[in-house]
């Protein structure tokens, strides 16, 4: 499956919706991501909303339609969900998830969950 960029719409949407008080927004691999304190909480992967979540939220997440978070085929990246369309079309379910989401990024920072491995 060819990689397929995200549209100007889809990105603007997406920060709209996932930007968070004390949040920064960056660039990796052509894609926005938002991280609070180095931790990333959110990114965007073509068209589709990625989360990193507690095990338990991404758990609850995948039995409402997620995905875990595949870039290649058959790797997945831990803690990653990919959030199910019905959910991200939803502004307010989007953004419930997000708090989520950018809540186990501010526990990372206080060392109360493992941190976000670093590539090396």
């Amino acid at each position: 499956m060819a990689w397929k960029k995200s549209s100007p719409e889809v990105v603007r949407r997406f920060d709209e919706l996932v930007a968070v008080s004390g949040a920064r927004r960056g660039v990796m691999f052509g894609c926005p991501v938002y991280l609070l304190k180095g931790q990333r909480y959110a990114s965007l992967h073509q068209d589709r909303v990625v989360l990193r979540l507690s095990p338990n939220d991404a758990a609850r997440l995948i039995s409402e339609g997620g995905r875990p978070f595949e870039p290649f085929k058959g790797r997945p990246v831990k803690d990653r969900v990919t959030v199910p369309e019905a959910i991200a079309a939803n502004a307010g379910s989007l953004r419930a998830w997000v708090r989520r989401a950018a809540t186990h990024a501010r526990l990372a920072n206080k060392g109360l969950h493992a941190p976000e491995r670093r590539a090396r």
